[in-house]
C-alpha cells in the first residue's frame, strides 16, 4: 500500500501508471473477511481499518492514460462535427492489464472538424494518440487478480481528453459533452422564412439577417461546440420581435440567449411570423 499512500499525500489527482499501483488500489478496495480464529477485538479493528482504506481509496480521483490501441472511435456526426467514442467495450490501459468500465462512455463525443478526424486517425494508427481520463472508482471490488495480470474496475469520470503528439486536442466534461478542441468559430444563416413569403427565395432568405451577421459571429465565437439553432419570431413593422430559440443542438443557454438578442430587432421585412435556421461551425 506504500505506493498509493505516497501518491495520495502528494496530489488531489493520483496518476495511475503502473501495475503495482493497480494492485495497491484493488487491494485497498477489497475489505478482507474476518479471521474467525483471531481475537474478536483485533478482528474488529482490522476490519475497521480495512473499511477506512477502502473509503479513502474510493474517494480519490485517478488519472489514467489510455493508449491508441486501448480505445476505439465511434461514429462521426458530420452535422454536429463531433466524433464519438465507441462505448461498446471497456477501455484498456497500463499495457492492457487494466480494463475500465466508465460511466457515460456511450455518450462521450469530441468536437472535431473532418480534417481533424483524419489527423487523429493517423495519429492513432501511429500510436501517438491517447485518451486521458480522470475518474473515481465506484468503491466496488476489482475483478481479476495479480496472478492473471488482469484487472477490471468501474468508475465515474470527471474529464475526458484527447491528447496527441502536440498536446491536448479536444476535451469532454463529466457528462461526456464536448468542450474546446474543434469548437465552432463562425455562424452561417441557412434559411429565413416568413409567413408572408409567396414562394421560394433564391438565397433562402439568408440576406434578411445580413445586418446582424457581426453580432451573430460574436455569439458563435463563444460557443463550446458545433451545432444548429432554429429561432422563431414575430414580425412587427418589418422587424423581428419576441425572438425565441425553438431548436438548439448546441445545448448552451449562453449562446442561445446571445443569438436571440442578436436577431431581435433585425430588419427582415414581410409580416406574420418567421423562423431562421443557423449552423455554427
Amino acid at each position: 500500500m506504500v505506493l498509493i499512500a505516497l501518491l495520495l499525500a502528494a496530489t488531489d489527482v493520483v496518476p495511475l501508471e503502473s501495475e503495482a499501483q493497480v494492485r495497491d488500489l484493488c487491494a485497498a478496495l477489497r475489505v478482507q473477511p474476518a479471521d474467525t480464529e483471531a481475537d474478536p477485538v483485533d478482528v474488529a479493528e482490522a476490519y475497521k481499518a480495512g473499511l477506512a482504506k477502502r473509503d479513502e481509496a474510493a474517494a480519490r480521483w485517478y488519472r489514467v492514460e489510455i493508449p491508441s490501441k486501448g480505445f476505439v472511435f465511434g461514429q462521426y456526426r458530420a452535422k454536429d462535427r463531433q466524433l464519438e467514442l465507441d462505448g461498446d467495450r471497456p477501455v484498456r490501459a497500463i499495457d492492457g492489464m487494466l480494463s475500465l468500465d466508465l460511466d457515460g462512455i456511450d455518450d462521450v463525443a469530441f468536437n472535431a472538424r473532418p480534417e481533424q478526424v483524419k489527423a487523429w486517425s493517423a495519429e492513432k494508427k501511429a500510436g501517438t494518440l491517447k485518451l486521458v481520463v480522470v475518474f473515481k472508482p465506484h468503491g466496488d471490488r476489482c475483478a481479476g487478480s495479480a496472478a492473471a495480470e488482469a484487472w477490471r474496475l468501474g468508475g465515474k469520470v470527471r474529464s475526458w481528453e484527447m491528447v496527441g503528439a502536440s498536446g491536448v486536442l479536444a476535451s469532454a466534461n463529466e457528462e461526456g459533452e464536448p468542450v474546446g478542441g474543434g469548437g465552432p468559430h463562425s455562424v452561417r444563416v441557412e434559411k429565413v422564412a416568413l409567413d408572408s413569403d409567396n414562394g421560394p427565395l433564391d438565397d433562402e432568405g439568408r440576406g434578411r439577417l445580413s445586418s446582424v451577421q457581426s453580432a451573430l459571429q460574436r455569439c458563435a465565437a463563444g460557443a463550446p461546440r458545433s451545432g444548429n439553432l432554429v429561432v422563431g419570431f414575430s414580425v412587427q413593422s418589418g422587424r423581428a420581435h419576441d425572438v425565441q430559440v425553438i431548436m438548439d443542438s448546441l445545448r448552451d443557454d449562453k449562446v442561445a440567449d446571445c443569438v436571440s438578442r442578436a436577431v431581435n430587432g433585425a430588419e427582415v421585412g414581410g409580416s406574420g411570423r418567421g423562423t431562421a435556421s443557423l449552423s455554427l461551425d
